[in-house]
């Protein structure tokens, strides 16, 4: 039996977030300047999760520790996004971690409550449509200015890889960081060209094992065929193209099992409904109806099924059931 896949989103984000130097550059490049100017050193990774459990299949995390010119330190919370669709309820889940690390921080340290950290907070957002949900808590806050002045500002940043989208370039200045936020972006895009992959594949070092990853990534998550794959890869990287067909070949044939099994599910329910709709006829109208009709039954599509048995309920003849024409009694 094949072992499910731990979720790609998480798998390839926290990848591309090992390195210190392309963390950085991630931070440098979406973050405020009055925090980027104030770090000294490169972030340094901070074990542990603090997403809630029934959200770990939307919603991956990272933090990360900086040390500033003063002395202090602050904390910087990345959340990754794979929802498709965007989640109004993010700026309310995002107090609950900005509280649980925060927590863990001053736990056996009393003292410490009284001198918190900042954290800043970032999400890599790659949905299918663009973000729209208030990036501060206050303004999802239903209340006149007088109260919402007693309200203290929730804001987080949001690298929108939807907007970038168009703009390959705008994704990052780091070639490798550059490539895998593509295949972040691209994820939910229909029908993706093979002049896109090449355009992704050409930051890609050759013998970078980010690369492979990457590729299987795209393999297990984006929409588009073997065929425009390996086209992709035979404009960028011809002599690679055999290679690398061989290594993900296994992604390959677990990608077309998957996808037989949604459609043997799919096959198998609207058969139930056909024979479910043919014992109704029977019932109701006798077996000559259903030696009738059980030909159009079987062959019919999965909408004029539901609304076939949505009419045998009301219907006096069994012509009402499959001519729209037909006027119910």
């Amino acid at each position: 039996m094949t072992k499910p896949h731990p979720n790609p989103h998480d798998t390839l984000f926290k990848a591309l977030l090992e390195d210190p130097g392309r963390a950085a550059m991630l931070l440098r490049e979406s973050l405020p300047a009055a925090l980027t100017e104030r770090m000294v050193e490169e972030p340094v990774p901070v074990e542990g999760s603090f997403v809630d459990e029934a959200l770990r299949d939307s919603h991956s995390d990272r933090l990360f520790q900086v040390r500033l010119r003063d002395g202090r330190t602050a904390f910087v919370y990345t959340l990754i996004e794979h929802k498709s669709w965007v989640d109004p309820g993010l700026p309310l889940q995002l107090m609950g971690y900005r509280h649980r690390i925060w927590t863990r921080h001053a736990q056996g340290h009393p003292d410490r409550l009284r001198h918190l950290p900042p954290i800043i907070t970032l999400v890599v957002y790659h949905g299918a449509r663009a973000w729209d949900v208030p990036t501060t808590l206050t303004e999802c806050i239903d209340a006149d200015e007088g109260l919402l002045a007693l309200q203290r500002d929730g804001r987080y940043e949001v690298k929108d890889l939807t907007a970038a989208r168009p703009d390959y370039a705008a994704l990052s200045t780091h070639p490798l960081l550059r490539a895998g936020l593509a295949a972040l972006a691209w994820a939910y895009v229909e029908g993706l060209k093979p002049e896109a992959l090449a355009q992704l594949l050409r930051d890609l070092p050759d013998d970078h094992p980010l690369t492979l990853q990457i590729l299987r990534y795209i393999v297990r998550v984006h929409t588009m065929t073997e065929d425009d794959f390996k086209q992709g890869m035979a404009l960028a990287k011809p002599h690679l193209t055999e290679a690398m067909t061989m290594s993900l070949a296994q992604e390959w044939m677990e990608r077309g099992e998957a996808k037989g099994v949604e459609k043997g599910i799919q096959q198998g329910v609207q058969q139930g409904e056909a024979q479910t709709l043919l014992r109704l006829l029977e019932r109701k109208f006798g077996p000559e109806a259903r030696a009738r009709y059980q030909p159009r039954v079987e062959g019919a599509a999965p909408a004029e099924l539901d609304q076939w048995i949505d009419r045998i309920l009301s219907a006096e003849r069994v012509e009402q059931i499959f001519d729209g024409d037909a006027p119910l009694q």
